[in-house]
């Protein structure tokens, strides 16, 4: 019964969309770009998309990674995120509202079907520059028409109020509003989210757009309309462990036309355990689906959840364990005019669409049943906020939680907006691998905010360089971490899957939920600061050791610290993460650098490397198949990825070739790039898996040839 609803509402919203498709605006401003800096990774848009897996399974479009927690782990959570506005306006852009229709704005793209459309906000075309959308550690992506330093001297006072307007970039300014500058940075020229312009986040989003719906309703012959607003959104993270869980999103709401009646603004979630990026009629390896739990936390205006019954699987097909199953959730720090979180409306988004219950399919039925949320049943005292209890469809049984496709709206309001006023919304979404591990997130969230996001910092990153050879790895770095007033010394940590995990041993709470990676070696000064730290009863802080055991004096007398790794296994990939770590003090506790998840540019803390055999020179003796016997999904393959093996040993050039074992060839490798191996994606000569058995490989080369077995195990 369950399946078949599923399965008639994609069907549903896939024939909806085929009708809407020829409408989309042929000028669209959207752009995306991606926070990725630390634990939590989601692509996010310029129009109030801060997530996006879609709404409906196996249906794009779709923008991995989407809440990806942790990064690198391929695990998505983000099915749709999005800041909504509404409000109620006897006539507006494009015409009169003979029905007083309430508008409901938002950036939701859960789907192909129009009634969660992406249209509802455009950028201004000033703020686009090529085809991201502006980030602050990524240049490229401001605009650099503009008179500040690329940027425009103020915001705009002007939007577009038809569609034939805005199609024709014939603007309405409204003369009255005042000039408001866009402020700088000084250092970087980046319009940063500082009170002067500041960059203050190691990441930063900044866009500013304007409500354009699409898909508005409207009387025959008349044009679309919607609120004449502004927004200005701004996200930002930290890449410190205590706040590395976690993004800050900031949404302004400037009223650029007549009052807004009854304004409501808010921010949808659904987060699912997990979203899946499968195409249409494609198998839903990614999440089981419908099996979700969502809550209220009155105290904390917090929304969250996680998976019911702990049963799930990766992108890959592989169950999960069920402590690897994220919680996440949304926490409201500002409102407008500090009123708090005054609607909250808990509701499955796969419940038939316009029930009071649940979510309206049209702008005026999502803005009464979900915004203002009206008449709910799981309201019962009638204050606009849900807090059950809420029945179990499926069981007819009665919860604390609401369970299902669990979707929630946190909304300040109504209040009447009057013209020129400017609102501010600020959330922060937010994850934990436990319960407990995400409500102590959370409230690390609201404590940065107390403190106006005034974050102390680490020692500076160490700049690691890595040489590699036979079954070793050594790292080298220089002492600048060591200006730190607090610097305390260095911890080593190493990674198999991506930057996913940094250890086979954690530091867990009293739930046992892992929290706190162990390094491989640590290594501290030898001074009073030593074992577990006062200030953090989790850090600890070395047993001083001394750092003489890593010195290394060059040939030049400069001084390098230096390492050698030799429990790694040839043609692996690794990730090395060397963390300079402070004592901390009565006024913060310690900091330790944290590692870069993008091992792969200069002055890193984090290397990537693939220690293997030198390059065959003589003969082929050396050269191997690893691993052999390959098992799927074993050891080789932690890592979300490919399937694969290596050919190890190998001169700077040769051809492999593989057979089966009737003799017919199913692939063959040219292998061009110096290195001494080659890897090889069990994929044959027609892009498809091969099957399990029993496999001949033939090398040729200039130093001569060779010919061995290997066995793949399914």
């Amino acid at each position: 019964m369950k399946i078949r609803f599923v399965n008639i509402l994609i069907a549903f919203t896939f024939l909806l969309s085929n009708s809407y498709a020829q409408g989309r605006d042929p000028n669209n401003l959207m752009r995306w770009n991606t926070f990725d800096i630390n634990k939590l990774s989601t692509k996010f848009s310029n129009t109030n998309v801060l997530a996006n897996g879609t709404e409906q399974e196996n249906i794009f479009p779709a923008y991995p990674p989407s809440m990806e927690y942790p990064t690198g782990s391929g695990l998505n959570y983000g099915g749709a995120v999005s800041f909504v506005i509404g409000g109620r306006r006897q006539s507006d852009a494009g015409g009169l509202n003979p029905h007083d229709w309430a508008y409901f704005e938002s950036g939701l793209e859960e789907g192909p079907a129009w009634i969660w459309d992406p249209h509802h906000f455009q950028s201004y075309k000033q703020f686009v520059n090529g085809d991201r959308t502006p980030m602050s550690d990524d240049p490229e992506s401001w605009p650099t028409s503009g008179a500040n330093s690329g940027w425009d001297n103020y915001y705009p006072n002007y939007t577009y109020l038809t569609m034939e307007n805005m199609n024709n970039l014939i603007p309405t300014e409204n003369l009255s509003l005042p000039q408001i500058p866009i402020l700088l940075d000084s250092a970087t020229g980046w319009p940063g989210a500082g009170t002067n312009g500041e960059l203050i986040a190691d990441q930063e989003s900044f866009s500013v757009g304007h409500t354009c719906n699409y898909v508005a309703e409207k009387e025959p012959g008349q044009t679309e309309r919607w609120l004449n607003v502004q927004t200005i959104t701004r996200g930002m993270a930290w890449k410190l462990p205590k706040y590395e869980d976690m993004i800050f999103w900031v949404f302004v709401v400037r009223n650029m036309g007549d009052t807004i009646e009854d304004c409501l603004i808010g921010i949808f979630s659904n987060y699912q355990y997990f979203a899946d990026f499968q195409p249409f009629g494609g198998p839903a390896t990614g999440g089981e689906g419908g099996e979700d739990i969502l809550y209220w936390d009155e105290n904390r205006q917090l929304a969250y959840g996680t998976d019911f019954n702990g049963y799930e699987f990766d992108p890959r097909g592989m169950p999960v364990q069920s402590y690897e199953i994220a919680w996440s959730g949304t926490v409201v720090l500002k409102t407008p005019r500090n009123m708090g979180v005054t609607r909250f409306d808990a509701f499955d988004g796969l419940k038939l669409f316009s029930t009071q219950d649940e979510n309206g399919i049209w702008e005026d039925q999502l803005y009464h049943f979900n915004l203002m949320n009206e008449g709910d049943p799981d309201d019962p005292n009638g204050d606009g906020i849900d807090e059950g209890p809420y029945r179990d469809p499926w069981n007819n049984e009665w919860n604390n939680y609401k369970y299902g496709y669990a979707h929630s709206i946190m909304a300040a309001g109504p209040f009447d907006m009057q013209p020129g006023e400017i609102d501010t919304l600020i959330v922060a979404t937010v994850f934990g691998q436990s319960k407990e591990d995400l409500l102590k997130n959370v409230d690390n969230a609201k404590s940065l905010y107390v403190l106006n996001f005034k974050v102390p910092k680490p020692p500076a990153d160490a700049k690691v360089t890595t040489t590699t050879g036979d079954r070793f790895v050594t790292l080298k770095w220089k002492k600048d971490s060591e200006k730190h007033p607090l610097f305390e010394g260095y911890k080593i940590y190493r990674s198999d899957d991506n930057g996913a995990t940094w250890s086979y041993n954690y530091a867990t709470d009293e739930n046992g939920t892992p929290i706190t990676p162990i390094p491989m070696a640590q290594f501290d000064l030898e001074n009073e600061f030593v074992g577990v730290s006062q200030y953090n009863p989790s850090f600890y802080l070395g047993n001083n050791s001394g750092l003489d055991e890593i010195i290394e004096i060059d040939a030049n007398g400069d001084t390098n610290y230096v390492w050698t790794d030799r429990t790694v296994k040839n043609n692996y990939t690794y990730r090395y993460w060397v963390s300079a770590y402070s004592h901390g003090s009565d006024l913060e506790e310690p900091l330790e650098t944290p590692p870069a998840n993008t091992p792969y540019e200069d002055n890193d803390n984090t290397v990537e490397v693939t220690p293997s055999l030198s390059v065959a020179t003589n003969s082929l003796s050396n050269v191997r198949v690893v691993p052999n016997p390959y098992k799927v999904f074993g050891e080789w393959e932690k890592g979300v990825g490919e399937h694969k093996i290596a050919f190890t040993g190998l001169p700077a050039e040769c051809t492999i070739r593989i057979y089966n074992l009737a003799g017919e060839k199913v692939k063959e490798i040219i292998h061009s790039d110096g290195s001494s191996y080659a890897y090889w994606d069990l994929m044959n000569l027609n892009s498809q898996e091969v099957a399990a058995g029993l496999y001949f490989y033939h090398i040729q080369s200039s130093i001569g040839t060779k010919t061995d077995k290997f066995i793949i195990i399914r």
